[in-house]
């Protein structure tokens, strides 16, 4: 909670669009329109894990990810138990400084409000 209480009051443009998605039965997502333009077309990005979370990008380091045409793409194996219960992943993307796409099971967003909510008593 410390974090949000650093982020302030103020309003800010917003730097990162999200969107919620579901997971396939088969463990696949696919990335909404925003996300796959951040990304872009290409076959392979780049997968680094950080703190529960996927992040993909253009360039640098980490794992190369099959992404379709069409913006799908398999959870990695490790991923996938984030996702078991809500069956949803929370995209967020950005495309300055450099393109990111972040994906984190929706349990996250339930541990923050909950968190939030606990505090407020």
């Amino acid at each position: 909670m410390s974090l949000l209480a650093e982020l302030g009051s103020e309003p800010r443009p917003p730097k990162w669009r999200h969107w919620i998605v579901g997971v396939e039965p088969i463990r696949r997502i696919t990335l909404p329109g925003g996300a796959r333009h951040v990304v872009g077309t290409e076959v392979l990005v780049q997968a680094v894990s950080r703190d529960r979370m996927l992040v993909l990008h253009r360039d640098g380091v980490g794992a190369n990810l099959p992404i379709d045409r069409r913006g799908r793409l398999v959870l990695p194996a490790w991923f996938r138990g984030a996702t078991r219960l809500s069956g949803s992943v929370l995209v967020a993307a950005r495309s300055e400084p450099s393109p990111t796409v972040v994906l984190a099971g929706t349990g996250l967003l339930e541990d923050l409000i909950s968190h939030v909510a606990e505090e407020a008593q």
